[in-house]
């Protein structure tokens, strides 16, 4: 029975630590020809160290990484693509740090300058 605890608190605390990993989402613009290319670079890049989620996309000719950036950065993929033969530049990039907090919806009064949940 302690056993079966011990591992369920194991497990929960991973969750909870990969939640709040940062991530990092960047588009590549690739010289992407056919599916053969497609999977070449999710043979590869994928299993770069850091790389979380890939996507490919044939008619955009982009491929899209998210990654952890305390793992690995922008230039590190670029020279992952550069070692099969491919190269990427930077359509765009963005950062997300985990999941992020909603505040509620409130409307605020123009007179008084409160919001609803203020009241």
């Amino acid at each position: 029975m302690k056993r079966i605890v011990f591992f369920i608190a194991v497990v929960l605390f991973s969750l909870i630590t990969w939640a709040k990993s940062p991530r990092q989402t960047v588009v590549f613009d690739v010289d992407i020809h056919c599916q053969g290319c497609i999977a070449k670079i999710e043979k590869n890049i994928a299993f770069e160290r850091g790389v979380k989620d890939l996507e490919c996309s044939l008619d955009d000719k982009t491929v899209t990484v998210v990654f952890d950036p305390e793992k690995t950065d922008i230039p590190k993929l670029q020279a992952a693509f550069s070692r099969i033969n491919k190269t990427a530049s930077v359509r765009s990039a963005s950062v997300a740090s985990g999941p992020q907090k909603r505040e509620p919806d409130s409307e605020v009064d123009a007179q008084t300058g409160a919001s609803s949940t203020d009241l």
